[in-house]
């Protein structure tokens, strides 16, 4: 069976082939019972260019039927399981073919979904990129685009949906009933789709002001969910989206109707199938979210309305120019976002969170030019990446501003009509953009960034009017780029193939590469190392033992003028030279009373290594230069020494949000690098908390944090860093503001790293109160108030299950019950000296605090924490499963479950993960993320030898998407032998180099984040 589909195979087809229409019936009407298959009948028309022999893509369990042209052939003779082979004559051609399809619990295809909430059965198709051959027999590839019409056969109570809009229904046998649609227009495979089971939600309409057309609206989601739907901001914002598209792209909306439908086990965001858009129903916000909730989704709506015409009306080729739709989906999703939302600042999130993205996979040893070679649809789909997304939409936001807004657009119109319903290349769009830009050269332009990989890295230096100069961190304009370690004898090759590597060295356009399955050389960071504050987290001075030391860099006066500046650009990685155009703007950013704002800004362009900043020279110094201001380019941003000191101390106090972002940015970047300490990068988040309101910078900023705590910070160094961290989260939801989105954050920030301290040597005031937290979450029954902080006092049983009596705490409230409570009377210090901070002030005190409104989510969240710390039990995590048995509920009761710290416990959840295939896609992730939960004790290291012996069956027994989730979730970064985990994953590479190439990227990957983690330990100072 042959189901990795090459580039060369889908040329030849499309060199033989043009394909009519489909005629596609589908009948689900045993959904409900527990049948594994349904039945799939397709007829093809198409035109062949000569005789030849050629083959239809179809994955099915069985295929009754075959016929061409009126003559039958022999099912077991053409089909292998995953092709049908057949003769074409020259002209007209007609296909038939009936298969037993399969249900699919991997989200793969026509997937199968019953709600535990209910009982109710939910079907929907998802294909990107060539899965619709395992619901219909098709030419699967995007440029033998044709008509499809689509018949479903279903229970009588289901809501069927499709592309188009329901042009009749008939009665079918039994209670059943038969869906006719009418014919879609002509578009891609990957993009038809089809939903049934008892859906419920809302319709509305709007109206093109410029041309009159109206567009039906729905909006679509479980019975369990409806009454979360929240379809008003849905269709606010897809009102607003259609205002904004068709007046910007100056063309009509193409697809009739725009239905938009949240499903379960969803692998994706969304999808964006022309009429029928599907979205992860993890956007119907059934417990209470932040604002920065509110807006990702606002986001994802209008990405995928941004494909009806990017991806969908002009669609690629080949998925090497799959660029041409995603990267300009998520640029104009966010254009959108910021200009026709009440979501001004969308581009905050971006600069934080969506590029740390593309930064993190520019930086791997597999990273890809924006346009990438893709042999096959394998490799194509795991080129939905940040490179594909993030790093396109930030290179487009380069090229608006390289060629002007109304270039862009203007080419992008001519683009539109010009390529309307059919499939393009790179080519194609540069020559549409030329023309409304003659004045740019756009080819130059598109090879140094479209055409090469790797990350330009901006650095600035100074010269002030005191004579003061300086560079980022203490280091040259040459930046640290991928994780570089070699240990355990896995050593750094020289420009070229790299052991362990099946990536060329090669160039594309003027870039590169990167070749080394380590990466390029990490630098050591800077000797300035603030030390850590226990629970407030603030900085101190070096104590005894740090003579020796370089002195902190000096911070500007802020009346200092510059007498001398030059920019840098340098690559991400060692060895290169690289350059890119840049169009950026400067900003210098200095104090107005105790707020950090801009004073002044510029643009400015150049393509060297260097060039002088005349624009600087005579301007006031401030207190950080900011390279990069409004974050035109795509860039990772170093920091000068005095601006970093000014940012580390004072970055909250940027009243800009994006420019408070973007520091933020060059902040993370150089932790990651090991150009800042990582204790120094804690110390900056934890002044941060209780300060800092935008709640997409609030959950950026967290993200960064718990990975420095899961994967940066030196064993010896953890119990004092983790503790600092929790007693300042602790302080800072004390003074949140009630009903508040930091309030909100907060409390789930206290819960995460409540469920880390399981890692801890000691116990500390911290863990007792968030441990106590948890518990008092625990005792508040789901719609009131959780109105008090406790933690009870040394000595006593602890606060766990004693804040609330059992009759009030609903399912876990005895999660803590005495005969568990030992830890809490373990001394208060954490381990090394490290100092408690104000979080021990409030060890024994109950703190009355508002609006904090208890959910479901809260309370999932605080008894899994309890479970990792062996506070919680089975009894307790079926208890909650009662109270909550939607389909949320019970994926977090799996992994509360699997998170229990028990051996046998590991043992069953390993034994259930091995049988991937009896489950659906998310319960795998769920009962993966328990079995990897923090525990005080190394209970999973026996698997890290089956992980690397099973890494091949993981990939050839599963589909794509179970295999990925197994590859990825169970790499051992876990285990305490870190470097024996870096060894074992060189001698698989080095076993398996004929493994697929899509597998070996993925461990390649998995790799270079753990050698970057051992790296970043080996710098730490041993004074924590």
């Amino acid at each position: 069976m042959t189901t990795n589909l090459t580039r060369s195979e889908a040329q030849s087809r499309t060199q033989l082939l043009e394909v009519d229409s489909y005629s596609v019936h589908i009948d689900v009407s045993n959904a409900e019972t527990d049948a594994d298959t349904y039945l799939s009948r397709t007829v093809v028309d198409f035109s062949a260019r000569f005789v030849d022999s050629t083959f239809i893509d179809l994955i099915a369990d069985s295929v009754p039927s075959v016929l061409i042209n009126g003559e039958s052939l022999s099912p077991t003779e053409v089909f292998d399981g995953a092709r049908v082979t057949f003769p074409v004559r020259a002209g007209r051609n007609s296909l038939t073919i009936e298969a037993r399809a399969r249900y699919s619990t991997s989200g793969e295809g026509l997937h199968r979904f019953t709600d535990p909430a209910d009982g109710k059965t939910y079907l929907y198709t998802q294909y990107e990129p060539t899965d619709a051959r395992r619901v219909f027999a098709n030419f699967d590839q995007p440029d033998l685009k044709a008509e499809f019409i689509f018949t479903v056969t279903a229970p009588a109570h289901f809501q069927v949906l499709s592309n188009r809009a329901e042009a009749r229904t008939e009665p079918a046998d039994g209670s059943a009933v038969t869906h006719y649609f009418e014919p879609t227009l002509k578009q891609s495979s990957y993009i038809t789709c089809i939903t049934a089971g008892p859906y419920e939600g809302a319709t509305d309409s709007w109206t093109d002001p410029r041309t009159g057309q109206t567009v039906q609206l729905g909006a679509w989601t479980r019975a369990s969910l409806v009454d979360h739907l929240d379809a008003e901001d849905i269709f606010g914002v897809t009102k607003a989206g259609l205002d904004f598209f068709t007046s910007e792209f100056d063309y009509p909306y193409p697809w009739g109707k725009y239905d938009q439908i949240f499903v379960p086990e969803y692998n994706l965001g969304a999808m964006e199938n022309p009429g029928l858009v599907t979205f992860t129903d993890n956007l119907i916000f059934r417990d209470k979210v932040t604002d920065a909730n509110y807006e990702s989704r606002a986001n994802v709506i209008l990405h995928e309305m941004a494909h009806m015409w990017f991806g969908d009306l002009v669609t690629m080729k080949w998925w090497d120019d799959l660029w041409l739709k995603e990267s300009f989906a998520d640029f104009m999703g966010g254009l959108a976002l910021a200009e026709a939302t009440r979501f001004t600042d969308g581009w905050v999130t971006f600069a934080l969170r969506r590029k740390a993205w593309a930064y993190t996979q520019d930086l791997y040893p597999t990273t890809h030019p924006i346009v990438a070679d893709i042999p096959d649809v394998e490799a194509a789909k795991l080129n939905f990446d940040g490179i594909t997304y993030a790093k396109g939409a930030s290179v487009l936001k380069q090229l608006v501003a390289f060629v002007g807004r109304e270039a862009f657009f203007a080419g992008s119109r001519l683009y539109f009509r010009r390529f309307e319903y059919g499939n393009t290349e790179l080519a194609d769009f540069l020559e549409c953009l030329a023309e409304a830009a003659p004045d740019r050269d756009i080819a130059n332009w598109a090879a140094a960034w479209l055409g090469t990989s790797g990350v330009s890295e901006l650095s600035l230096q100074l010269t002030t009017a005191d004579g003061s100069s300086g560079s980022p961190d203490g280091v040259s304009g040459a930046a640290a780029g991928s994780a570089s370690v070699a240990q355990g004898g896995a050593g750094i090759e020289a420009e070229g193939t790299s052991a362990g590597s099946d990536v060329p060295a090669q160039s594309a356009g003027r870039g590169r590469l990167v070749a080394s399955s380590a990466g390029a050389r990490l630098r050591s960071p800077d000797a300035v190392d603030d030390g850590f504050d226990g629970a407030a987290g603030a900085a101190h001075e070096a104590g005894p033992g740090s003579s020796g030391r370089a002195a902190p860099p000096r911070r500007r006066s802020g009346s200092e003028k510059v007498t001398g500046a030059t920019i840098t650009q340098s690559d991400s990685a060692e060895g290169t030279a690289l350059l890119r155009p840049h169009t950026i703007e400067i900003a210098t950013l200095g104090r107005s009373g105790r707020a950090i704002v801009p004073l002044d800004s510029f643009r400015f362009e150049f393509s060297s290594e260097s060039a002088d900043v005349e624009q600087l020279i005579g301007r006031s110094a401030g207190v950080i230069t900011l390279l990069n201001y409004n974050d035109l380019d795509y860039a990772r941003v170093r920091l000068d020494p005095e601006s970093t000191e000014a940012a580390v101390t004072s970055a909250s106090r940027i009243t800009d949000p994006l420019s408070r972002a973007l520091v933020w940015s060059a902040l993370d970047n150089a932790v990651r690098d090991g150009l800042m300490p990582v204790q120094k990068y804690l110390t900056a988040y934890a002044r941060s908390l209780g300060k800092e309101s935008h709640a997409g910078i609030m959950a950026g900023l967290s993200q960064t944090a718990l990975t420095c705590i899961d994967q940066w910070v030196a064993d010896r160094n953890f119990d004092a860093a983790i503790m600092g961290l929790l007693g300042a989260a602790l302080d800072a939801l004390a003074a949140a503001k009630a009903g508040s989105d930091a309030q909100l954050h907060l409390a789930n920030l206290v819960l995460a790293l409540t469920s880390r301290t399981a890692r801890c040597a000691a116990g500390s005031s911290a863990v007792a109160m968030g441990r106590g937290f948890a518990s008092q979450i625990l005792a508040v029954p789901v719609g009131e108030e959780i109105d008090r902080m406790y933690a009870g006092a040394h000595g006593q049983a602890g606060s766990a299950g004693q804040v609330g009596s059992a009759d009030r705490a609903g399912s876990a409230g005895q999660a803590g019950s005495a005969d568990r409570a030992g830890s809490v009377s373990q001394p208060a210090e954490a381990s090394g000296g490290a100092r408690t901070g104000r979080g021990a002030e409030h060890s024994t005190a109950t703190l009355p605090f508002r609006g904090l409104i208890n959910d479901h989510a809260l309370r999932w969240n605080a008894l899994t924490a309890l479970v990792c710390l062996g506070w919680a039990d089975q009894t307790d995590i079926a208890r909650e499963n009662h109270s909550d048995p939607s389909s949320s509920g019970r994926l977090h009761a799996e992994t509360a479950s699997a998170a229990l710290p028990l051996p046998i416990v590991k043992i069953r959840a390993w034994e259930a993960i091995r049988e991937a295939g009896a489950l659906s896609n998310d319960v795998l992730s769920a009962i993966i993320a328990g079995f990897i939960a923090p525990s005080a004790m190394p209970l999973i290291e026996e698997y890290v030898d089956e992980y690397f012996d099973g890494l091949l069956g993981f990939w050839m027994d599963n589909s794509i998407e179970i295999a990925r989730r197994l590859v990825l979730g169970l790499y051992p970064r876990w285990s305490v032998d870190e470097e024996a985990v870096v060894e074992k994953t060189d001698a698989w590479l080095a076993a398996n180099d004929d493994a697929p190439a899509a597998l070996r990227r993925l461990v390649i990957e998995r790799r270079d984040d753990l050698a970057r983690a051992i790296f970043l330990k080996s710098t730490q100072s041993s004074r924590h």
